[in-house]
């Protein structure tokens, strides 16, 4: 695998009593051509839909209060934002004009789900040619519906590798953007600034490989702390090994725990509600000779605790259920396959009805 996902991770002991009062939640799903999918979990069934009004979602992100939710569709970079309580578009628009395009990478959302923070860069349409603009970082406001401040990055964070875009996160603070890469970069949220550079590349993290974070739609999700599964090298004898990473938002903070040898690749860490427990998708091998496993974590502890084959498709995405107690595999698809958590089984297959574009949004009920 050669990225690292990080995903938020806390305690908090209230979210564990919350559900288990009342297990189950709802799902959310973006499809073609311009849908938004509603989801029991109790029942395992549609309930609902959101119509899109500008195109093909892409995208599915949660504001920290989990009241709003913002897609991002296709086709002219549109951005629309949803309320969960209605389930209605309260607004929308488009980035795209007549003579430039946006094409959006990473995105984060401010505290209060105001500005949306995010790596794009544009193609620009002359009488003779077209002019790609190199990779920056602006700042949508949301109840403006436009692009406020576009900002160039500093010289350290200029695309290498052929990884045009860095993930971004939000301090708490609102005053800092974290720019996650194979280091983790701190740039002030006005000027856009390099401050600070959390260097990965030390003897404590050899070989440290890209660094990114999820797209904003883990419901248990801790805005101080992120959690999550990450590569890099061994000191002793230069091999790859993964392990479980955690980074404190607020002191900048990092630290890990190696837990095995490096895998084929792995899919981001989900966790159950109380935030015990953490699962993923793991890989080994490659084409037709390919083994797609489920991987649990005493996050505890950071300890691979068990693990469990299943028949994985071509191409799919992943995620836990709001109860914790179904994994999810979807995309590429019309199908959701549902294993129980418990045991690594088949519990049961949902048709979509529609080509499943985005990833997945579960919340508590």
């Amino acid at each position: 695998m050669r990225t690292l996902l990080l995903l938020a991770v806390g305690a908090a002991a209230w979210a564990h009593a919350a559900w288990a009062q009342k297990p189950g939640g709802t799902l959310y799903l973006g499809s073609w051509p311009a849908t938004v999918h509603i989801f029991d979990e109790a029942q395992q069934k549609a309930v609902g839909k959101i119509d899109l009004k500008t195109g093909v979602p892409r995208s599915l992100m949660l504001s920290n209060d989990r009241k709003l939710m913002v897609a991002t569709t296709t086709k002219d970079s549109g951005i629309e934002v949803i309320d969960l309580a209605s389930r209605q578009v309260t607004s929308h628009f488009v980035l795209n004009t007549e003579t430039r395009k946006y094409r959006l990478g990473g995105m984060a959302l401010n505290a209060d789900a105001t500005l949306l923070y995010a790596n794009l860069y544009s193609v620009t349409k002359k009488i003779d040619r077209f002019e790609v603009d190199k990779n920056r970082v602006a700042v949508i406001d949301l109840a403006a519906r436009k692009i406020v401040r576009e900002h160039d990055l500093p010289k350290e964070l200029e695309p290498n590798a052929g990884a045009r875009f860095g993930a971004l996160r939000v301090a708490p603070d609102g005053k800092h953007i974290y720019y996650f890469r194979e280091n983790i970069f701190v740039l002030d949220a006005t000027t856009f600034k390099l401050v600070d550079t959390i260097d990965l590349s030390k003897p404590v993290f050899p070989g440290m490989e890209r660094v990114f974070v999820g797209f904003g739609d883990d419901p248990h999700e801790d805005p101080n702390t992120l959690l999550g599964i990450f590569n890099t090298t061994d000191p002793h004898v230069h091999r790859r090994v993964f392990g479980i990473a955690r980074f404190d938002l607020n002191k900048r903070s990092f630290d890990f725990k190696p837990v095995a040898p490096a895998t084929t690749g792995m899919m981001g860490l989900h966790m159950t509600p109380d935030r015990m427990k953490g699962y993923t998708v793991a890989f080994n091998g490659d084409g037709a000779n390919r083994r797609s496993e489920f991987w649990e974590f005493d996050l505890t502890s950071r300890e691979l605790k068990r693990k469990a084959e299943f028949a994985g498709r071509t191409r799919f995405n992943f995620t836990i259920s709001p109860s914790g107690r179904d994994l999810y595999v979807f995309g590429a698809g019309f199908e959701i396959e549902v294993f129980d958590a418990a045991t690594f089984q088949p519990r049961r297959t949902i048709d979509v009805g529609a080509d499943i574009t985005t990833n997945m949004v579960a919340l508590p009920r």
